[in-house]
């Protein structure tokens, strides 16, 4: 399927922006019983190269991906997933399931949001941020930003500032914008 291999992690690259798929072990395995599930996540390297310590050599961590689910988040009824293991188990029925899983959710959502155009779409557009409100706005408005797209960024801003006032995230995002260099046009008075 493309991806490579590193650690307990599953690497997809394309134009700069990694797809990763992470198998997590729980703390509550035993010798006798392994329980896992699956986080995923996509890094952007537009988002990367304008954070501090960005380091273009190395392939991200999930934890450090700017869109991140944990496979259940996408199950029917499940908000968390886990797979139980034990050597008495059939391997080849969990194996299967896996790689069902896999094929059938977190690749597709993968390849959904791997680009930085199908993040904006995105966060934008699904109920699933993959992220904070306030990261989601973060991440939304950079993007915009370095794209161009002052119109849609315009609209972002102006929506995110009604939604928020009040609120705490409403000065973390006016400091967000003055970090982008963030112009508001002459109808917005937020600042």
């Amino acid at each position: 399927m493309g991806f490579s291999k590193k650690g307990n992690s599953f690497y997809l690259e394309a134009i700069k922006n990694y797809g990763v798929v992470n198998f997590q072990k729980s703390k509550e395995s035993t010798k006798d019983i392994v329980k896992f599930t699956i986080n995923f996540g996509i890094y952007s390297d537009v988002l990367g190269r304008l954070q501090y310590g960005y380091n273009s050599s190395a392939k991200p961590e999930v934890e450090q991906c700017h869109w991140r689910a944990r496979v259940g988040s996408f199950m029917p009824g499940s908000p968390d997933y886990w797979w139980n293991v034990s050597t008495s188990d059939n391997l080849f029925g969990i194996i299967s399931n896996v790689i069902e899983t896999v094929q059938s959710i977190i690749v597709p959502e993968i390849n959904k949001h791997l680009s930085d155009e199908g993040l904006i779409n995105g966060w934008m557009n699904e109920s699933y941020a993959g992220t904070t409100e306030i990261g989601r706005f973060k991440y939304l408005t950079t993007l915009l930003k370095a794209k161009g797209d002052f119109d849609i960024l315009s609209q972002v801003v102006e929506t995110f500032m009604q939604q928020s006032k009040g609120k705490p995230n409403a000065s973390r995002a006016i400091e967000h914008l003055k970090e982008i260099g963030y112009r508001k046009p002459s109808n917005q008075n937020y600042f």
